[in-house]
């Protein structure tokens, strides 16, 4: 038994995206690397076991053709299974453009008093949501893309960047697990300008922790989410057949090892953080394929 049997059998955990998320009902994800993918596979999994899902931008995303759609200034009342809520197209791009996060928030919150649950803390629901509140048996689920990076491998944001739904359980911070131990070059990130230093550097636990640091993840706004950090894997293994399952499963491992390894040394210099998320996960695998390794570091 090698050691990263032993930290796996310890300090790690599988399952499929939904779990990684801890099953809560609004996610947004962020980053770069797979962030659509993410959205599409979660919904799936989502509609698969029966559940109503929104999906929606906060930003802009190109047209989706894998759910039903829903144009509209506010979203649908009712629905059967998945459908994506988008506001307008853009001109140029031919882009849809989602609605914003405040309107996100509203909709979240009239959804909750439907059920008869409590709105967030300061909540604030649109008076045509809230009017148009309607009994539902069984509660929505929301998945938000809240971030663009033009089809990058890694994302630096604007101080005006992410969109994040405050009404959000949970935010994943996405990244191209390709990445891992090349150099990073100026194209593969969006805004690069925003993160100079880690560029020509290799990208290992220490250049990545230092890139996590100053993320949204550890942004004050953000400090009531849970978090997931995901090395999105952009290749399956049919396309790396020098790879085994149990091989690619051991360098998953190592990774997320190392990354832990390295918050053990960096936890005491980070405890001067006044905020960090009331939860954190590393997780690493295929979103597309679904089956994910992660483990918690609170």
């Amino acid at each position: 038994m090698t050691s990263s049997d032993i930290w796996s059998r310890n300090g790690c955990i599988s399952g499929s995206l939904w779990d990684m998320i801890r099953r809560v009902q609004v996610v947004t994800f962020i980053g770069a690397g797979g962030k659509t993918t993410c959205l599409r596979s979660i919904t799936q999994e989502l509609k698969s076991a029966g559940q109503q899902v929104i999906a929606t931008t906060t930003t802009k995303v190109f047209p989706e053709q894998h759910m039903n759609i829903w144009k509209s200034a506010d979203p649908p009342e009712e629905q059967d299974g998945a459908c994506f809520w988008y506001v307008t197209v853009e001109d140029k791009s031919g882009k849809w453009i989602g609605p914003s996060v405040e309107a996100v928030d509203a909709a979240i919150d009239a959804d909750r008093l439907s059920l008869g649950c409590h709105a967030s803390p300061g909540a604030s629901v649109s008076l045509s949501v809230s009017l148009r509140i309607v009994p539902n048996l069984h509660k929505r689920f929301w998945v938000i893309e809240g971030d663009g990076a033009r089809g990058l491998r890694l994302k630096c944001w604007e101080s005006h960047e992410p969109q994040i739904p405050l009404r959000s359980d949970c935010a994943v911070l996405v990244l191209d697990r390709g990445l891992w131990g090349n150099v990073l070059q100026p194209d593969q990130v969006h805004r690069s300008k925003r993160c100079a230093d880690l560029i020509g550097r290799v990208l290992n636990a220490e250049s990545a922790w230092r890139y996590f640091l100053r993320s949204p993840v550890f942004a004050p706004q953000y400090e009531n989410l849970s978090w997931v950090i995901f090395l999105n894997s952009p290749r399956g293994l049919a396309e790396t057949p020098d790879l085994t399952d149990n091989h690619e499963l051991v360098r998953d491992i190592d990774l997320l090892r190392d990354l832990s390894h390295k918050w053990a040394e960096l936890k005491a210099e980070a405890n001067h953080l006044k905020q960090k998320p009331i939860h954190l996960r590393l997780a690493v695998g295929n979103a597309k394929e679904g089956v994910i390794q992660w483990c918690d570091l609170w």
